[in-house]
């Protein structure tokens, strides 16, 4: 633990970034976990050891999870329509951008559960897609730090099934999971998910865990300095709307639990929370001949433009990227990754019997300097083992 510590440290030290917490998962134990840094930019505020972070879409595999656990209950078929679930997501039309004028068609066909989980039904987000983008700037969609979730309102940027797009599918999901289940989304993946993992630390609600807890947010600045930014990212209102692809609070000895199921095949203490079956549809390929494409970027103070891997080939399982080669020095193939805004990243390796999380509250997403910290440390744990 103390050579990892020393790893981070000098990384955090050489990209200005001030700190970060991780922890690092086999499927039998965590094997270690640590805070590195300080809060405050004129170090003399060190990270707290159980600080909460906005984990933002690494939210989306725990709201899968939730929705795979009611799927198998309520013996759904991933493949049929969503608007079977929710009245919303009837009469969707698909946008597009000709001549600087929005034009709407009809989507030929029905979105899919299936597609509302891989990111092919043809929703998107604003700042990875022109056409968005462009509904933005003329205020006839809001962005996603609207409090009620009206960003939901969206349509479709191109044909259901045809394209991997990130967006905002996850949403969905959760607000079909409300539906079904009769319960908030907080309540329902409290109930099949937070408390079987003995996840305490993880919610949609801070205040039940502590915005006390919650380290500032800085930007990283065109000439490499940094400025706070945590009054721009209030915490969204738990009574108004849970958003299943990026609302949970949680810390990195929390996550680790949950990647730990995953390397156990779904069990937990013994017990299946998923089974088995959900655990290979979750992290095999489920987008056929689709790869995850580079992703450009329509708001560069939010996230910078990224490719994972270049050169790899990238598939998508239910809410986990997957890389089809080994990446040297770090992951093997097959294992199974993602991140969020804020510049969390976790992934887990089945072949490797490891996982790991390390947890940064900083834009822009996909910035250089935060990769080069995850990278570090990812490297840094399989030389270790």
């Amino acid at each position: 633990m103390e050579k990892i510590n020393q790893v981070i440290e000098a990384a955090l030290e050489e990209s200005n970034i001030p700190y970060a917490a991780y922890a690092v998962t086999n499927s039998k134990e965590t094997l270690f976990s640590g805070s590195v840094g300080y809060e405050d930019l004129k170090k003399t505020k060190p990270l707290e050891t159980n600080a909460i972070f906005r984990i933002a879409s690494m939210t989306k595999a725990l709201t899968t999870s939730a929705f795979m656990i009611l799927a198998k209950e309520k013996e759904l078929d991933l493949h049929s329509p969503a608007e079977n679930y929710i009245d919303n997501l009837k009469n969707l039309q698909v946008a597009s951008v000709e001549n600087d004028e929005i034009i709407y068609s009809e989507p030929e066909t029905k979105v899919t559960l299936h597609q509302l989980l891989t990111h092919t039904s043809g929703f998107g987000y604003d700042f990875h897609h022109e056409t968005l983008s462009h509904l933005l700037l003329d205020e006839k969609i809001v962005d996603l730090l609207d409090k009620e979730g009206k960003f939901l309102e969206a349509p479709l940027i191109e044909q259901p099934g045809k394209y991997w797009h990130y967006g905002i599918g996850l949403g969905w999901i959760g607000r079909i999971i409300e539906t079904l289940s009769e319960q908030s989304l907080n309540d329902y993946m409290t109930e099949k998910l937070f408390k079987p993992l003995d996840m305490s630390n993880t919610s949609f609600d801070i205040s039940t865990i502590g915005e006390d807890r919650l380290p500032k947010i800085y930007s990283i600045e065109e000439d490499g300095s940094l400025i706070d930014i945590s009054e721009l990212m209030s915490s969204p209102q738990i009574d108004k709307f849970a958003y299943g692809g990026g609302g949970v609070f949680s810390c990195p000895d929390d996550y680790a639990k949950f990647l730990r199921m995953f390397l156990n095949g779904g069990k937990v203490n013994g017990e299946n929370v998923l089974s088995i079956e959900t655990v290979k549809q979750m992290t095999t390929n489920q987008i056929g001949e689709l790869n995850v494409p580079f992703q450009p970027t329509f708001n560069p103070s939010i996230i910078a433009p990224n490719e994972w891997f270049p050169g790899i080939e990238k598939k998508w399982g239910y809410s986990f990227m997957i890389n089809s080669e080994d990446v040297p020095n770090r992951r093997t193939k097959g294992s199974c990754a993602w991140s969020g805004i804020m510049n969390t990243f976790f992934w887990f390796d089945q072949q490797k019997d490891i996982g790991g999380t390390i947890m940064m509250q900083i834009a822009p997403c996909y910035h250089e300097k935060p990769k080069q910290v995850l990278k570090r440390f990812e490297e840094a744990i399989y030389k270790s083992i």
